[in-house]
């Protein structure tokens, strides 16, 4: 069980109610970013519908996990931000390399599904791992907006930025009202972890219908393409 989340343990299928249920902000975010990328290049769609399809997933995760708990929701919480984290990457990676999509995707599947068998042989395993990657995914976003490695994209860094922003509001909340924090309060309706949950999902959405249209589409996986 989340113990660390501050909120207070209750009976029932929600353990955790407010950060269960404000889980799903990233449920409705994600559905919400193919909605609004819907006119765009068949290459954005793809890079922004991949992220929310994710989205929707780390939501049901945090809701399993915040909810009835146990060793297959915690497996779940943690494989689906595994697998937004390692998208972001190759996002960012495949963008800065000329990949194509197709190749992006290839590499995304590829690399979580070893760490997806990694995470289900050792449970433990899935916070040590979502660290580092979500270091990496930061360094990814965050070196175009600086000018390395050789990229820069003026069109979507106002969008990062705020992402960016909401994303470090949201960690210093949650960092803040942990068990035993200074803005912890166990039974307060209101909780920090939870709003840690709406910010982050309010800035994975920016980013998500920030992704650029440069990424050239393998014909087999474009939208228009056909049989």
């Amino acid at each position: 069980m989340p113990v660390a989340d501050c909120e207070r343990l209750v009976a029932g299928w929600l353990a955790q109610p407010a950060n269960a249920l404000s889980s799903l902000a990233f449920v409705v975010v994600g559905m919400l970013v193919p909605i609004i990328v819907r006119k765009r290049s068949g290459a954005h769609r793809l890079v922004s519908g991949a992220l929310g399809g994710t989205m929707v997933l780390v939501g049901i995760g945090s809701v399993a996990f915040h909810g009835p708990g146990g060793p297959v929701s915690n497996w779940i919480h943690d494989a689906s931000i595994t697998l937004l984290l390692v998208l972001i990457i190759f996002w960012e990676l495949g963008l800065w390399a000329g990949w194509s999509v197709r190749r992006i995707v290839n590499g995304w599947m590829v690399v979580s599904a070893a760490l997806l068998i990694i995470e289900l042989a050792r449970s433990a395993l899935g916070d040590t791992l979502n660290a580092p990657l979500a270091l990496v995914a930061v360094v990814g976003i965050v070196g175009p907006l600086v000018g390395f490695p050789r990229i820069q994209q003026p069109e979507r860094n106002k969008q990062v930025l705020a992402a960016l922003g909401l994303v470090a509001t949201g960690a210093v909340i949650m960092v803040l009202s942990r068990t035993g924090g200074p803005l912890c309060a166990p039974d307060a309706v209101i909780q920090g972890h939870a709003l840690w949950h709406v910010l982050v999902a309010i800035g994975l959405g920016l980013y998500a219908v920030s992704v650029p249209v440069r990424l050239p589409v393998t014909p087999s996986l474009s939208p228009r393409s056909g049989p």
